[in-house]
């Protein structure tokens, strides 16, 4: 499930983010935030997840949980503590795997069955690493896949990655974007505000040509780094990206002929 670029309906500058309040401890790292599952170890045996996230978990602040088991997306409710995630029956679950991968659907079939009931959260190794653990020993690693507030924060540019180079931009923190659910993309790019389209599916971020919304002039510096951004040499430029807990890389993966151009964002509100 990603978000589908549409018309743009949205200019200028974007309220503050706020994060609902969820619960503490390792489990609300999970609340507001989307986890790709990694590897899932039943019985003593290991399955390595599928590539591309196609496995992937996103918990709601409204007590649910949505995701794809690998090939069968899903919704169910899920109460998480500080220590535990507890799942409901599905509330809806698609059907029809005839066109999945056969890894994919190995995969899911270890994963539906292992995510079910009564689950320990346990931190593995930093913020964006969790493990649930059933009573029986099976396990599942997750990585984080999107941020919390990946719609609707203020995310700082923090530089741009062109092939092995990153390249700071002159106007710090004034270059923000901020990206809508409903597929659009606002904000600021160091001089000139800019509306557009953004698509997020898996693990890549596709940014299709953006708009200036403003023709004000800056210094060199300024409008040589707008222009950057506005004229990608691939329209639209799809990178493959990672995240951190308020911060996330969108860089080129030269093994699926994407371009080499990246971004570096960083959360502008916390």
């Amino acid at each position: 499930m990603g978000s589908e670029g549409r018309k743009p309906s949205r200019t200028g500058p974007a309220t503050e983010w706020s994060a609902p309040k969820g619960p503490g401890g390792t489990g609300g790292l999970l609340v507001g935030a989307r986890w790709t599952a990694r590897w899932i170890t039943v019985g003593g045996r290991t399955a390595t997840a599928p590539a591309h996230a196609a496995a992937w978990v996103d918990f709601g602040y409204d007590g649910t949980v949505t995701g794809s088991y690998g090939c069968t997306s899903f919704r169910r409710t899920a109460h998480v503590t500080a220590g535990t995630l507890t799942l409901g029956a599905p509330a809806v679950q698609s059907t029809g795997r005839g066109r999945c991968a056969a890894e994919n659907r190995g995969f899911e079939e270890e994963f539906r069955t292992f995510f079910d009931g009564r689950l320990n959260i346990t931190r593995r190794v930093d913020d964006v690493t969790i493990g649930l653990k059933n009573g029986r020993g099976d396990q599942v690693a997750l990585k984080l896949l999107w941020p919390k507030g990946l719609f609707g924060r203020r995310w700082q540019v923090d530089h741009l990655a062109v092939a092995d180079t990153s390249h700071p931009l002159a106007a710090g923190k004034a270059v923000y974007f901020v990206f809508h659910r409903d597929g659009t993309v606002t904000g600021n790019l160091g001089c000139n505000d800019f509306t557009g389209r953004a698509a997020f599916s898996g693990d890549v971020f596709t940014l299709y040509r953006l708009t200036p919304t403003t023709h004000r002039n800056c210094s060199k510096d300024v409008m040589r780094d707008e222009q950057i951004m506005l004229s990608p040499r691939n329209d639209p430029r799809s990178t493959r990206f990672s995240a951190l807990t308020d911060s996330w890389e969108s860089d080129h993966d030269p093994t699926q002929g994407l371009p080499e151009f990246g971004y570096g964002f960083k959360a502008l509100d916390h």
